[in-house]
Formats: C-alpha cells, sequence, structure tokens
C-alpha cells in the first residue's frame, strides 16, 4: 500500500473581507503570473523537451510558477533509479483534465510530456519550440488579474517546521467559487534522464513538485467580491524524505526547496477524453487565476546553527508594482544600520537608501514608482554582509 511518511499537516486559516491591511499585496489592478502544470518522468524520451522550454520561460519571466509533477509509467524508475513520485501527484494525474481549445474537449493526461498553462494543454508542437511556448507565456503576462496574490514562507531549519503566510487580494469580483492552492518543489534534484544520455547520472531537475502544503485541489477561498483581502496561515512539519511506495526515500533538502501559492477558479467535474478519444468520467478541471513564488527564510528558534544557508532578508510581493517590502531575517535584528541598493540588470545602482532598525522594526516598504517595467536587482549591505534578490517590476 502506498504512503507517504512522516508528514503532519496543521492548517490555521483565517480571513478577512472588506478591511484594508494587507502587507504583501497592492490592491492595485496586477498582470498574472502564469502556473505551468508539467507532467513528465525520467524515462520519457521527449520530456526534457519541455524542461527546457519551462527554463527559457522562467529565464525570461521570472515570475512563472512551474510545478513538474514525476508520475505515472514514464516515472516509474528501473532498477537502481531514483524514485521521485508522490502519492500526491499520483492524485492529479489521475483525476486532473485540462481544456485543449484546438480539439474543443477536456483531456486526461495521457501522453508525455503534458503541459498545461494556466489550466489549458499546450500542443506538443509548441513545448518543442521554445520560441512558440514563450510566446504562449508572454500572452499570460500581459493579461489583467482579477486577484493579487503574495506569499511569505518561514523554516525553523533544526525543527523542519514550516511556516507560510499568504494574502489574496480581489480587484475585481469572481463569478465562481475560488481555491488557494500552497505547494512545495524542490530544485536540484539529480538521476539519469532519457533523451539526454549525455547527462549520464547528472540530469539536473528543477521545479519538482514534492508535496502539496493545502489541500490537493485548494482550500476554499468562497465566491469572492472586489475588495475583498483573504489571508491564510499554513504551517506544515517538513519530512526528512519523501518515499513513494517501496522505493529508497528522497531527501527533501531545504536549502533547494521553493513555496508557492496559485488560485484557481472555475472548478469543475468533467468528462475528459485521452487521445484516442477513451472517455474518463469525473475528471477536474480550473482554471488558474494567478499564481507566486516566495523564498524561504531560515530561521533557528533554538539559537543552534545549521548547515542551512540563512537568508538576511526576505523581497515581496515579487512582481511587485508600488512598493517592494523588505523583512530582515532575525539572525541580523542586531545590526542597527543597512544600505538598500537598487540595481538595474547591468548592475548600476540607481537608488540607495539607509535602513535604521534601531527600534528593532525588522519590516520596510520602499516605493518603486518611476522604475520602468523589468528585472532589477535588491542588495542589502551591513559591514560584512551582503545580500541580493531579484526583483521583477510590472
Amino acid at each position: 500500500m502506498k504512503q507517504l511518511r512522516v508528514v503532519l499537516i496543521l492548517t490555521a486559516m483565517f480571513y478577512s473581507y472588506g478591511i484594508i491591511s494587507q502587507t504583501l499585496v497592492s490592491t492595485g489592478i496586477e498582470k498574472k503570473n502564469p502556473v505551468v502544470y508539467d507532467f513528465t518522468g525520467i524515462n520519457c524520451v521527449s520530456c526534457p523537451h519541455a524542461h527546457e522550454a519551462i527554463a527559457i520561460a522562467k529565464n525570461h519571466y521570472p515570475q512563472v510558477v512551474a510545478l513538474s509533477f514525476h508520475t505515472g509509467n514514464y516515472a516509474a524508475p528501473n532498477s537502481g533509479e531514483p524514485d521521485f513520485r508522490t502519492i500526491q501527484g499520483d492524485s492529479v494525474v489521475d483525476n486532473y483534465a485540462f481544456w485543449m481549445p484546438v480539439d474543443n474537449l477536456y483531456r486526461v493526461v495521457w501522453s508525455y510530456p503534458t503541459v498545461c498553462i494556466d489550466g489549458i494543454g499546450v500542443e506538443s508542437n509548441v513545448v518543442t519550440d521554445t520560441l512558440q511556448f514563450l510566446n504562449k507565456i508572454s500572452e499570460i503576462t500581459n493579461q489583467d488579474a482579477i486577484v493579487n496574490i503574495g506569499a511569505v514562507a518561514s523554516i525553523d531549519s533544526l525543527k523542519r517546521k514550516l511556516k507560510v503566510e499568504v494574502e489574496c487580494y480581489y480587484t475585481s469580483s469572481s463569478s465562481d467559487s475560488n481555491y488557494l492552492i500552497v505547494s512545495i518543489i524542490q530544485n536540484e534534484l539529480k538521476s539519469a534522464q532519457s533523451g539526454v544520455p549525455q547527462a549520464g547520472e547528472n540530469y539536473v531537475h528543477k521545479e519538482m513538485f514534492r508535496q502539496f502544503v493545502s489541500n490537493v485541489w485548494g482550500d476554499t477561498l468562497g465566491i469572492p467580491q472586489e475588495g475583498d483581502l483573504i489571508e491564510k496561515t499554513y504551517f506544515l512539519d517538513l519530512p526528512d524524505s519523501i518515499k513513494y511506495d517501496d522505493s529508497d526515500a528522497i531527501e527533501l533538502v531545504l536549502r533547494n526547496i521553493q513555496v508557492q501559492a496559485f488560485i484557481t477558479g472555475n472548478d469543475t467535474i468533467v468528462t475528459a477524453y485521452d487521445f484516442l478519444n477513451i472517455p474518463y468520467k469525473n475528471r477536474r478541471a480550473f482554471d488558474i487565476l494567478n499564481g507566486v513564488n516566495t523564498d524561504i527564510e531560515f530561521v533557528n528558534l533554538n539559537g543552534i546553527s545549521t548547515n542551512v544557508k540563512e537568508q538576511l532578508f526576505v523581497l515581496y510581493p515579487n512582481p511587485a508594482t508600488d512598493f517592494i517590502n523588505i523583512r530582515l531575517s532575525k539572525q541580523i535584528l542586531n545590526e542597527h544600520q543597512f544600505i538598500l541598493e537598487i540595481l538595474d540588470i547591468d548592475g548600476r545602482i540607481l537608488k540607495t537608501q539607509s535602513l535604521s532598525n534601531t527600534d528593532e522594526k525588522n519590516a520596510f516598504q520602499i516605493p518603486v514608482q518611476g522604475l520602468q517595467k523589468g528585472i532589477y536587482f535588491i542588495r542589502l549591505k551591513r559591514k560584512n554582509l551582503i545580500e541580493t534578490r531579484k526583483l521583477v517590476l510590472e
């Protein structure tokens, strides 16, 4: 029997409607951040095309939220190969339907790679043509979102306890029920990969789905209306590893994980078809309204050092429009003066600001109006401390 062991999810949720007290999201209309589902496997010859297309898309649009689900026959390992499958990933692929506009049908995941952008399938020829794939992503990033979403996450690296705070602000009313999905992905996992024999055992997998923090299909937000602010907080005990069936466990390396949050709408139970037009009933289809990636702040409540690199500050929202928030890590609260610099993509310093936390204030709001849309870098300096984050302005 398949089990995911040592995982305990404790979820605390609270709502705040109509009262504007947000700290993670703006109240202005923002563009959408695309959410990409990639169904893949280490024994799929064509799957590296999708991996490359997603990597190129994220290079141009860092705000893209990507989840690579290793599931199904192509993900089943041969002797000696790692097993990257998950029970929750199986649930997604077994119950998921996506809209194919060319066919005017809902489809099930049948061939690999299957790639969906915001709940809509991408044709195989588009996945193998990175320019076409990039154009699909670009179309989404130019659409107005009805909801802004922001999230911050922190991990007690000694106790392996994760906390995720999410804010959702609606600039327009939704016409149907919305759901919030929070997930964990892991980067820098290595194995052999069919289609790339030259990589040997060192093909690098990115955005590999590890588990949901929320319910698999999301936690209900009701039918939000314009001006609603919804806040949720999640707590999760992170396992040391994730084990599928009787295979060897895959280590969950804290420094390589990322937390994502995204909102779905139009959740519908449909009949979907495979590519031989065989029907499959009771499949779940939905639109994705907006998403966000969040950096993780590592803290240690016991004051004992760990081998996980602790971040000096957290930057949010990202992408941003009118302002950014800088939250200092607890480990540097005794450092009283910092210099914050905003640099362009060529490394030129555009703005310098002094930050003082003499009153033990650890959060600062920095206006970014007047800067053009694009990619920037935020650098925080204090004596021998220095750390840089990428920022996207929309």
